[in-house]
């Protein structure tokens, strides 16, 4: 029972990840950040402009980075919120199922189901 309840952790939050968009978002970061260093390249534009195009990044930059961030804690802990409720009614121990997910076998599971899921819906597009 507890390698289900961990590699529900792992399936979970890979889904949520998914679900909430975080590997687009991500990719629209680094889309930005590519913009905005194109910008500072720029040797055309005026330092006027350069400025204020660069704070304008800056804030969606942030604003982003919040997104993601928020997003990625809640792909986390919901799925932790489960195993915790499983241990508090006596089902499954939590620490023996965050002991199981860090086990090497569940890492390596993890990172080629990640690459798996991660990379999907690229791969349809």
């Amino acid at each position: 029972m507890t390698w289900a309840a961990a590699a529900f952790v792992v399936v979970a939050f890979l889904v949520l990840l998914q679900v909430l968009a975080v590997p687009e978002r991500a990719a629209g970061i680094v889309r930005r950040s590519r913009d905005a260093l194109r910008i500072v390249r720029d040797a055309s534009l005026g330092d006027d402009h350069k400025e204020a195009a660069m704070q304008a990044h800056a804030k969606a930059l942030f604003v982003q980075f919040l997104i993601v961030t928020a997003a990625s804690a809640i792909a986390l802990v919901v799925p932790l919120a489960l195993v915790f409720a499983l241990d508090a009614a006596g089902i499954v121990g939590f620490d023996d199922v965050m002991t199981h997910t860090v086990s090497w076998p569940m890492l390596a599971g993890a990172t080629l189901l990640g690459v798996l899921v991660l990379k999907w819906p690229r791969s349809r597009a």
